[in-house]
């Protein structure tokens, strides 16, 4: 596990591609852009019944720049040739809290729901209480982030050693208890990934 620096921004972009080869290819070989356009690093998650369904998470250094090459048509065009096939999806957020692995392939959740009062749910996420539950579940890996266009969106990731783990965690009682009292104020969404190719560009 790895405690990092947080990047000032950070962005998930969530789309369907034809051929995950052909698009790791392509993803791989414009990097130099990427960097170019503000971004830090990447973690690649695919979800967990369909490998060519993608949740791209990257971080955001300059994030002015980064929303004008996410609207380019340079990466238009470089979507296209890595056989994205749906519109994405795109969340920008600020990182609260990081502590992944970053080195290896794992099974991933990532849960986003809505609080009434982002620091009273922060308070309750970080309780002892509240890391016990995780660590008793299974989960190595975690991270939150709060929407930048939404304050009172939440997207949390948690890895752990294996899907029935993170389903159990998700489908408990305990878990949606813990929610409550926490001040969660939406039906939590959960998708269920691989999370993997993490790597942090060179300055």
């Amino acid at each position: 596990m790895s405690e990092m620096s947080l990047p000032p921004f950070a962005v998930i972009v969530s789309y369907r591609v034809d051929d995950f080869d052909a698009w790791k290819a392509v993803f791989e070989g414009h990097e130099a852009a990427r960097i170019e356009g503000g971004f830090l690093g990447h973690h690649v998650n695919r979800t967990e019944n369909d490998p060519n369904a993608l949740a791209v998470y990257l971080a955001v250094g300059d994030v002015a720049k980064a929303k004008e090459y996410a609207t380019s048509d340079d990466l238009k065009a470089t979507m296209q040739e890595a056989t994205v096939s749906t519109e994405p999806e795109i969340t920008w957020m600020i990182p609260v809290s990081e502590n992944i692995v970053w080195d290896r392939d794992l099974p991933a959740a990532l849960i986003s729901h809505t609080v009434e009062n982002f620091d009273t749910w922060l308070e309750g996420y970080n309780s002892p209480e509240a890391d016990a539950m995780r660590d008793a579940a299974g989960v190595i890996g975690h991270a939150v982030n709060r929407s930048s266009d939404n304050p009172d969106l939440v997207v949390i990731y948690h890895q752990a050693e294996t899907f029935d783990a993170l389903h159990a965690l998700t489908s408990s009682d305990e878990l949606r208890n813990v929610m409550k009292e926490a001040g969660v104020t939406s039906e939590p969404e959960f998708t269920y990934h691989t999370g993997g190719m993490g790597k942090m560009y060179a300055a």
